[in-house]
């Protein structure tokens, strides 16, 4: 039912997650990130959102990932309704796509990049969003821009065989401001969530309010 992908900025500490379903509302439900500790997407037809939670917990609690991912599923009698990835703080990755998702599902692992989907209009799909997201960070996109840029390949794939009516993007870094924008209905939502992200980048007046709010290296900006 629905495309995402998690993805982590070494150099800048700094995890994003980007998603997109053929529903409404995905924002509170498929994306979950904790800075300094990882992220999740949690997906399926039967979206189990507390393991997400419980996921990110383990590794706060310094758990590895693949032991974390093998006892979520292990412990979850609904494991083959359920499509989930988590990655680390350092961009250790594991998941699963249960037996029982609608076809076509698809999952990418490697270090720094998860990309997930179900449901999805063609098998192109994860492949077009592995490699938008690799050549707009080749190309020196940012983090967001480059997650953007593999939800459009995604679509452009096939995407969700439903369309695309909600989609959301997450990104941040340990005490960093948080980027967290989310389209919860609209007949294209992944051009829709682009475009919130470029008027936000462009209101002079919003990025002058960022510039003023305390992060973790400047506490007392004001």
């Amino acid at each position: 039912m629905t495309f995402s992908l998690i993805a982590l900025d070494a150099d800048r500490r700094t995890l994003g997650i980007a998603c997109a379903t053929g529903g409404p509302a995905l924002g509170g439900f498929v994306p979950h990130l904790q800075p300094g500790v990882g992220a999740a997407i949690t997906q399926g037809y039967s979206t189990n959102v507390m393991a997400a939670e419980r996921g990110l917990a383990r590794l706060a609690a310094g758990e590895a990932v693949s032991s974390v991912v093998d006892e979520l599923r292990h412990a979850d009698r609904g494991e083959a309704w359920r499509q989930l990835a988590l990655m680390d703080r350092h961009g250790q990755v594991a998941g699963w796509t249960g037996a029982s998702n609608v076809p076509v599902c698809d999952m990418h692992l490697v270090p720094g990049l998860a990309v997930a989907g179900n449901m999805l209009g063609s098998r192109e799909v994860v492949p077009a969003m592995v490699a938008a997201y690799q050549q707009g960070r080749a190309a020196g996109r940012t983090l967001a821009e480059a997650l953007l840029e593999a939800l459009v390949a995604g679509q452009r794939a096939g995407g969700d065989h439903r369309g695309v009516y909600s989609a959301a993007l997450k990104v941040r870094a340990p005490g960093g401001l948080p980027l967290d924008l989310r389209i919860d209905h609209a007949a294209d939502a992944v051009a829709a969530l682009g475009g919130l992200y470029r008027r936000i980048r462009d209101d002079k007046d919003f990025q002058a309010f960022l510039a003023r709010l305390p992060t973790g290296e400047a506490p007392h900006r004001h």
